[in-house]
């Protein structure tokens, strides 16, 4: 069954400047450009025995804190008119990066979005999965594994509360997972590195790519150019890099992430000198599913306006945002999974959620690793925790839910819903 792979690198870096995503400290447009940022496309075609034609299907890989659920919207509908896609033939996944622009409206707490650079992500993209078409062309799919040590779980009880310190005994993943599209000149065409850790190194007010960027530019560099390397980021929710000192985590600079950026290359790229297994063609399977993930609590549209009067800067902010965006008040928020299978023993399994890492390790030992969790992936809702976490409390459960206008926590139902659902995506 010939596997066929057409591939674009598009530059998206704004400019003019633009505000960025991700601390809501940050004040005004960025400042400058650390380092530049990029969509990779990868575009799969295969002939679908079943529906006895070819299926397109798409693989986005961009330096980006997420992909608004708005902008997800308008670009499925557009790739299902302009290549024949539905929702289970598309994943456009983002690093989770947190020092590129916002890419959602309804976020104005982490980055206010601008409009027209939404405008011309959404051109450039269309115009690169043109150009991946063009050059299609059969490769073979390898895989290997390996590990890095630059993730550490940030939730620690501390005195009787949870608090964001690093927690060496809190679970993680330290696995790296590469994935190599060889062409028939034995050339890598395309790379995949899937990885578990928030690109959160540095606050300061510059774009950059973060580590698993300059990782990614690295390993296409030492391709001389001639393959696209892609980062997906796994269930990081409560995952980010081991900076801390005393106790306490800091905010590095540009020099950290450089420095991580390259311990995470050699991690990748210790995977790729040594012998990879070659994996067999499967037919272009895939699923989408939905999961409403219903609030503990919904106020009313009398509440919000006693809360939007509110002294505290972020209920008033929280306040404000579900009154001029009535559609966010609503029982509960759609959770969205996308399977795609790209050989036998492999698939991606997509969720538009700040997923933790405890439902990435639930994903990787029910598939026997043979299904690779991908967060941040074809909109945003917010974080999804455990009901463990739930019930303890901090930021990533209670507190993250004011920032993406939520009407409150998730339920403790949400877990065993999701974790029901993650299994029947896995069993098809």
């Amino acid at each position: 069954m010939e596997f066929l792979l057409g591939t674009n690198k598009i530059d998206i870096t704004p400019d003019p400047p633009v505000p960025l995503a991700g601390y809501s400290s940050r004040q005004g447009v960025f400042e400058g450009v650390h380092h530049p940022i990029y969509a990779k496309v990868l575009l799969f075609r295969q002939w679908d025995e079943e529906k006895g034609k070819a299926r397109n299907r798409l693989l986005v890989a961009a330096d980006l804190i997420w992909w608004g659920t708005e902008l997800t919207e308008k670009l499925r509908r557009e790739l299902a008119l302009r290549w024949g896609m539905g929702a289970e033939d598309i994943v456009l996944s983002a690093s989770h990066s947190h020092s590129g622009p916002q890419t959602s409206l309804l976020m104005p707490s982490l980055g206010a979005a601008d409009e027209t650079y939404l405008q011309e992500v959404e051109r450039k993209l269309l115009a690169g999965v043109e150009q991946a078409e063009a050059n299609l062309e059969p490769v073979v799919i390898q895989r290997g594994s390996g590990t890095c040590d630059i993730g550490i779980n940030r939730r620690k009880l501390a005195d009787g509360k949870i608090v964001g310190s690093p927690n060496e005994q809190g679970p993680a993943d330290p696995e790296v997972t590469v994935i190599r599209f060889v062409n028939r000149t034995g050339e890598a065409k395309a790379l995949i590195v899937h990885y578990t850790c928030h690109p959160t190194t540095t606050s300061d007010n510059f774009v950059s790519s973060e580590f698993c960027g300059i990782a990614m530019e690295r390993l296409e560099q030492e391709a001389d150019n001639r393959c696209v390397a892609l980062f997906l980021q796994g269930c990081c929710g409560d995952v980010r890099p081991s900076l801390h000192r005393d106790g306490k985590f800091y905010s590095g600079h540009d020099e950290d992430v450089r420095r991580l950026g390259a311990r995470f290359y050699e991690s990748a790229r210790e995977v790729l000198v040594r012998p990879m297994q070659t994996l067999q063609p499967c037919s272009p399977g895939g699923a989408h599913i939905k999961l409403p993930l219903s609030f503990a609590s919904v106020p009313s549209l009398e509440e919000l306006a006693e809360y939007s009067q509110s002294a505290d800067a972020g209920v008033h902010e929280w306040a404000k945002l579900l009154l001029d965006h009535p559609e966010l008040v609503r029982p509960a928020a759609e959770f969205d999974m996308v399977r795609m299978d790209l050989s036998e023993g492999l698939s991606l399994l997509a969720m538009n959620a700040e997923m933790v890492v405890e439902y990435g390790l639930f994903v990787k030992e029910m598939s026997g690793r043979g299904v690779l969790p991908v967060a941040y992936c074809n909109g945003m809702i917010g974080y999804v925790s455990t009901a463990r976490q739930l019930g303890e409390g901090g930021y990533e459960p209670v507190g993250s839910c004011k920032y993406f206008g939520l009407c409150s926590p998730f339920t403790e139902a949400a877990e065993p819903a999701i974790r029901e659902k993650l299994a029947a995506l896995i069993r098809i």
